[in-house]
């Protein structure tokens, strides 16, 4: 006789949440954003420039050939803030960086190595951390490989200890520039972590904080993730980083605008993002699309006609924006509906609309005499 269980199973644990501010994550993102010339950052390009101008060329350039062109080596870096001692600072960076200079090299062989190609996550967690045997065994499928990415083998083609002795060079060549902008930087950081951690003392459910904080990303429900790490950003916005370290999944978000020292009567970042997701026809025509359901990246690429780099722009600006949600993993992402588009451009801008009006009906206009 056979038998069937039927009784209902239970589901997995939600994954341990956690957040934290890192000084030395922070400052290896600022470099990211820095050697980006893409200048696509709440900031300001102008902000930007000035900065730059306070580094050397040289410096500049030592820091545009550690990233190898990839644009992102430098927020990849900035994972291992994540697992750093506390007070997770630029000291325990450096230390830790000095005792093993190899670590920033394998990690990022790591990270572009999976970008390549779907690889096991355990093995690249193993090279991360050093593992007797790891990095052989990666390296033997790289070497097998019929076409390796270009970041893949401009890694191969490194010293991994020179690596590591240029990255720390690096990180000591922007100390001071980091330590004029610190006590802006990590207050704002700061004050999101303190608000996020109130919220987990309150109760609130991991997938909750978690959709806020990210402004529109949906926890996959993947058993080998069992904690979840908040490393809000000052300069990385309006940007997601999500990244995966061992059993944990990493993300950095950006800090809410509340927590922001912005000018008087200006608009918010977050109403100027909504009216910028708007005011394309291409975010529009997704927007209609997703208004019949969630879609993948390859439906929205052939929604638009455009590359698939093109979409992930445009969903990523309606995400920002908090118009979409992303969930699943990889190519398996699917994009749907936040909120009601309509409605959430109506209130967004009455909110703005209606200190002024308040103001104005206080203050009525002279009548001829």
């Amino acid at each position: 006789m056979r038998v069937k269980d039927l009784r209902p199973t239970s589901p997995a644990p939600a994954p341990a949440l956690s957040v934290r501010a890192s000084a030395a994550a922070e400052l290896l993102r600022l470099i990211g954003v820095l050697v980006d010339d893409s200048d696509e950052y709440d900031v300001g390009p102008e902000r930007l420039a000035e900065l730059r101008g306070r580094l050397s060329e040289e410096v500049l350039s030592e820091l545009r050939a550690i990233d190898g062109g990839s644009r992102v080596s430098f927020q990849v870096l900035s994972l291992l803030g994540a697992d750093l001692p506390d007070p997770a600072g630029v000291e325990e960076m450096v230390a830790a960086l000095e005792v093993d200079p190899e670590l920033g090299w394998r990690l990022l062989l790591a990270h572009h190595a999976h970008q390549d190609q779907r690889r096991d996550l355990e093995l690249l967690e193993a090279v991360v951390v050093g593992r007797d045997g790891a990095l052989a065994t990666l390296l033997d499928e790289l070497e097998g490989a019929s076409e390796l990415a270009e970041e893949v083998s401009t890694l191969l083609a490194t010293d991994p200890e020179d690596h590591g002795q240029r990255l720390l060079g690096a990180i000591r060549a922007v100390q001071p520039l980091w330590d004029s902008v610190a006590q802006e930087t990590m207050h704002a950081i700061n004050r999101d972590v303190a608000y996020r951690q109130s919220q987990i003392d309150a109760g609130k459910t991991v997938g909750e904080i978690v959709l806020a904080a990210t402004n529109g990303y949906e926890l996959s429900d993947d058993p080998a993730i069992r904690r979840i790490v908040l490393l809000p950003s000052f300069w990385i916005r309006p940007w997601l980083v999500v990244g995966r370290r061992a059993d944990a999944e990493v993300l950095t978000t950006v800090v809410a605008e509340e927590f922001l020292i912005l000018p008087p009567q200006a608009p918010s970042p977050a109403l100027l993002k909504l009216f910028k997701a708007l005011g394309d026809e291409s975010r529009l025509t997704l927007l209609r699309r997703l208004s019949s359901g969630p879609i993948s990246l390859t439906e929205a690429t052939a929604e638009l006609g455009v590359a698939k780099a093109t979409a992930h722009h445009h969903l990523s600006i309606l995400r920002q924006a908090g118009l979409v949600v992303i969930g699943g993993e990889g190519r398996g992402s699917r994009y749907a509906l936040r909120q009601d588009p309509p409605t959430v451009a109506a209130e967004a801008l009455a909110a703005y609309l209606q200190p002024h009006r308040a103001s104005s009906l206080g203050h009525p206009e002279p009548q001829d005499p």
